[in-house]
This record gives C-alpha cells, structure tokens and sequence, in this order.
C-alpha cells in the first residue's frame, strides 16, 4: 500500500511544481476522517488543487496558509518522534509535508489519498469552465444564508 502511496506522492510533487503551487490550508475537514488541503500559489482569488486525505488518524499542521515543497512518506526517524506526540493515535502510513527552504515538516496519517486538479473561485465568476467551481462559502450571505435561495 505504501507504493502506490508513494507513487500517488511522486506524482503530486510534480503537478505542484510544474505549476508553482506551493501554499496550502485545511480547505474541508468537516467530514471526518476526511480531510481537504487546498493548494495554490495565490488564494487572493482561488485555489487550484485539492489534495484529499482518508481515514485521517493523526494531523500536525498549522490551522492557516503554510508553505510546502515536497510531500512524501515519513522516514523512520520523524515516526518514532511522531510516536511520541501522537500518543501511539496514528494509524496507516504518515506522510511528511516539508517545506525545504525553511525545513518545517506537517504530518497526516491516512489510509490514502487523491489529488484533483481544478479551480475553485473565492467569487462568482462569469462564466465556468469545465474543471472550474465557486467555493461553497461564496454561495453563503454572513448569515449562514445560501445566495440562490
């Protein structure tokens, strides 16, 4: 399982580099144990991918925009420091979220994961293309109202 995990990896780091996307932020984590990282070199207008994680066991990351360079499978040294803040509530493989230039590492435990290329406006644009959405935010008015009802 870790292969094809690591592979998903490979492939990922990649996509964000071809397309500069190098910040992130908790984008849904309202349906756990399933947890959305949005990514995007500029979330003033929209974010560009979404990086989906299931059957999330273990999150250290920050709760706003944080820098990453390379997604991967935590080696050994980082699990067993990871063993000791986690209390042993870790399950499935970790993957390290690392931002090279600075040298800070997030962790996610999960079962799995995949990644969609797409944008996700922060307004309502005119027209939408194909592999084009509205955040679901945008839809709400300050009360919690949807905006089309």
């Amino acid at each position: 399982m870790n292969h094809s995990i690591q592979s998903k990896l490979m492939q990922l780091n990649a996509i964000l580099s071809q397309n500069n996307i190098d910040h992130f932020y908790i984008y849904d984590y309202t349906s756990r144990p399933k947890l959305v990282l949005a990514g995007s070199f500029d979330f003033s207008y929209y974010h560009n991918i979404e990086i989906t994680f299931y059957e999330v066991s273990f999150l250290s990351c920050p709760g706003g925009v944080f820098s990453i360079e390379c997604f991967r499978l935590a080696n050994d040294k980082e699990l067993e420091l990871l063993k000791a803040v986690s209390y042993g509530f870790h399950e499935g493989p970790v993957i390290c979220m690392e931002d090279l230039t600075f040298g800070t590492r997030f962790f996610i435990a999960a079962e799995s994961l995949d990644y969609e290329l797409k944008t996700v406006y922060y307004y309502r644009p005119e027209n939408l293309q194909p592999h084009e959405s509205v955040a679901e935010w945008v839809e709400k008015d300050r009360e919690g109202r949807n905006n089309n009802a």
